[in-house]
């Protein structure tokens, strides 16, 4: 049975975004199908599995002392249980350095509410919080 558009939203922007804002890697993991992948093609990254995902998003935090995903705009596809997000998102190293990008993501979603696949398009390739997990 497909999820609501609230139940979608809910997946990819209060399981995912907000959660890596608070650093709570737990939290994101706990939203996460074993069998995710996630790709970021404007960096050639790819993370397969919650394993992988899990080493990322660890590094990912750890990087960034700061992390604000921000400004989202949704578009829900029920039938299909995706979501594409498109929003503003702050990076801030621990030496103050930031990083400013308006990305777009595109969730696709279990009946559970858990994120099966993770297409990242950002508005600038990084390396530094992205290296650690990926296949690629």
């Amino acid at each position: 049975m497909p999820l609501t558009r609230q139940k979608l939203i809910t997946a990819g922007v209060d399981n995912f975004f907000k959660k890596l804002n608070a650093h709570d890697l737990e939290g994101v993991m706990e939203g996460v199908a074993d069998e995710c992948e996630m790709r970021i093609p404007s960096s050639n990254f790819t993370y397969t599995g919650k394993a992988a995902l899990r080493d990322h998003l660890d590094d990912f935090i750890s990087s960034f002392p700061v992390i604000n995903f921000r400004d989202f705009i949704f578009a829900a596809d029920l039938e299909e249980m995706r979501l594409a997000v498109r929003f503003n998102i702050s990076l801030t190293e621990d030496d103050g350095t930031e990083t400013h990008m308006s990305n777009c993501n595109f969730f696709e979603v279990d009946e559970q509410g858990l994120l099966t696949d993770i297409l990242i398009f950002a508005s600038a390739p990084l390396k530094k919080g992205f290296e650690v997990g990926s296949s690629t």
